[in-house]
């Protein structure tokens, strides 16, 4: 009988779980119990916020959200439900916010250093469990918020700055002219009324 090797995916996926239990046993946080403990859960939150982390530390954010994408649509292929997959997007790229934070906190040559010396783990889980306290994870599938992508929140940020400036601008110019519209003449912009 031959015995199946593991790929590095399935080794690296062991490897985020055992930091989740590890992380788990000292912070406290919910987990379940039996072969799907780490599902739709705490738990859960802290895999994927945790793995996403890790991996945009330990190569870059555009490797690790396109590995997580990649997790998400092997998921879309075995039929996961609409509101785990959102939770997971979700705690994926709070993951890759904390590496961003902790770029900008620790200059390169610390980043190595506390990734070889296992004291990177601990700062990440650290920035995980502050963010779960203050109900920045998606820990439930029930959860009504809506992971939107980046850009998609750009577009809202620009959306949102668009009709702050036309509020701004009602109230600073108040002026009604009733009906009409206006013309250019000779240079003259001048409201003819309907």
């Amino acid at each position: 009988m031959t015995k199946k090797k593991k790929s590095l995916t399935q080794f690296y996926n062991d490897e985020i779980y055992a930091k989740t239990k590890k992380y788990q046993k000292i912070y406290g946080f919910e987990i379940g119990t039996g072969e799907h403990d780490a599902w739709n859960n705490e738990a859960d939150a802290f895999k994927h916020t945790f793995m996403q982390a890790d991996l945009a530390l330990k190569s870059f954010v555009g490797a690790s959200k396109m590995f997580g994408d990649f997790h998400e649509w092997q998921g879309d292929m075995s039929n996961q439900p609409k509101a785990e997959k959102n939770m997971d997007l979700w705690n994926n790229e709070i993951g890759r916010e904390i590496s961003k934070e902790i770029r900008r906190e620790y200059n390169p040559i610390e980043v190595i250093k506390h990734i070889n010396s296992g004291k990177m783990d601990d700062i990440i889980a650290d920035k995980i469990m502050s963010r779960m306290r203050k109900g920045e994870l998606i820990t439930h599938p029930s959860d009504p918020r809506k992971y939107r992508t980046p850009a998609q929140k750009f577009s809202d940020e620009i959306k949102a700055k668009y009709h702050q400036m036309q509020e701004e601008r009602k109230r600073r110019y108040p002026i009604n002219f009733g009906k009409g519209h206006w013309v250019t003449i000779d240079g003259n912009h001048v409201f003819i009324e309907d």
